[in-house]
């Protein structure tokens, strides 16, 4: 009888723990490319309106380096997600976490996920660009290069700019000169509006990176003046056809004078 009592007890106490134990599990890309986003999802059995932060660390060093947090609150559906930019992020290691705003306890279940490594890797450097990224709008957009070693291959650009500017994805097929793997591209886009566009690039690998082209106004052609040259207009010197009558009249005047002088004497 107290055997059965005692196993009762027992059974109880697991059931109630297993009831407090809360299960959280998360996942993420274990490899992602530089530029694209790093996308979280996850799935809990927190009651809805639980708060928690997933926070993305670099951890190329001894102490783990905050890149970024998201808060999460638990809705009645209990799945969540999350998406951290990575542009402009190194390539190397990171790490996603879930921490809550209160340390859980033993209300957190031992089949928990609550850490996902993440390897960050940097492919820009394979796109070699051989026009400008700074363009006039008048000749926009031209986005022209080659990617070493492709040969001839198709690559996918997806191109969003200003104004809710958006392309569906262009195919490129790349080519090549005699006696090189490099693969040449070439995309002339037009566009109406200044301001920054972005072309994310994808090989039969994945994403390769991410294009941002600065369109400006092209410079306003203005009329040009005369430069003043400071002269009062009373001091222009007078036309050459007026010049010689008006002295040689001079010169007869003073000749008349002299002769009636002379004659006077």
């Amino acid at each position: 009888m107290k055997k059965r009592i005692i196993l009762s007890l027992i059974t109880l106490a697991l059931l109630f723990g297993s009831v407090q134990a809360y299960v959280i599990t998360i996942d993420a890309p274990a490899e992602l490319q530089a530029g694209a986003p790093l996308e979280v999802t996850g799935t809990t059995t927190f009651p809805a309106g639980t708060q928690f932060d997933l926070i993305l660390y670099r951890t190329q060093f001894t102490t783990p380096e905050l890149v970024d947090r998201r808060m999460i609150v638990v809705d009645e559906s209990k799945s969540f997600d999350a998406s951290f930019p990575t542009t402009n992020l190194p390539a190397g290691q990171y790490k996603v976490e879930v921490q809550f705003l209160q340390d859980p306890g033993s209300s957190l279940g031992s089949s928990s996920v609550t850490l996902k490594l993440v390897n960050l890797i940097d492919r820009s450097g394979e796109i070699v660009l051989t026009v400008p990224k700074d363009q006039d709008l008048d000749d926009a957009l031209v986005i022209e290069g080659y990617i070493p070693d492709i040969g001839v291959a198709t690559i996918t650009m997806k191109i969003d700019g200003p104004k809710g500017y958006s392309l569906p994805d262009q195919n490129v097929r790349t080519t090549t000169t005699l006696g090189s793997k490099d693969g040449y591209f070439s995309k002339k886009v037009d566009v109406t509006d200044p301001g920054n566009y972005y072309v994310n690039i994808y090989d039969s690998k994945g994403f390769i990176t991410q294009l941002r082209y600065t369109v400006s106004e092209s410079p306003a052609v203005t009329a040009t003046t005369p430069e003043k040259t400071g002269m009062p207009a009373t001091t222009l010197p007078p036309s050459p056809g007026l010049a010689a009558p008006v002295a040689g009249m001079i010169a007869g005047l003073a000749a008349a004078a002299a002769i009636v002088s002379w004659k006077r004497k």
